[in-house]
């Protein structure tokens, strides 16, 4: 489309074959992101999440429905 940009030789010089690509303003996106998260008082930090997953109890024990569940009248 824009041949003369060299955007395809750009792009990989720059990137290689990276999965993820980090910001080059990754810092102040993260420190945003926490500051407006204790700001509002949501969860955050990995440790609390998956400490929180992990310790989750289960109240009621549901079971998936069946078409056998039900009777043909």
């Amino acid at each position: 489309m824009f041949p003369y940009l060299n955007l395809k030789e750009k792009y990989g010089s720059a990137y290689g074959n990276q999965y993820l690509i980090e910001s080059p303003n990754s810092r102040q996106l993260m420190r945003f992101f926490h500051e407006k998260c204790e700001n509002y008082g949501i969860v955050h930090q990995n440790e609390q999440i998956f400490d929180y997953l992990y310790t989750f109890e289960q109240k009621n024990h549901y079971r998936q429905l069946s078409i056998w569940d039900w009777e043909v009248k």
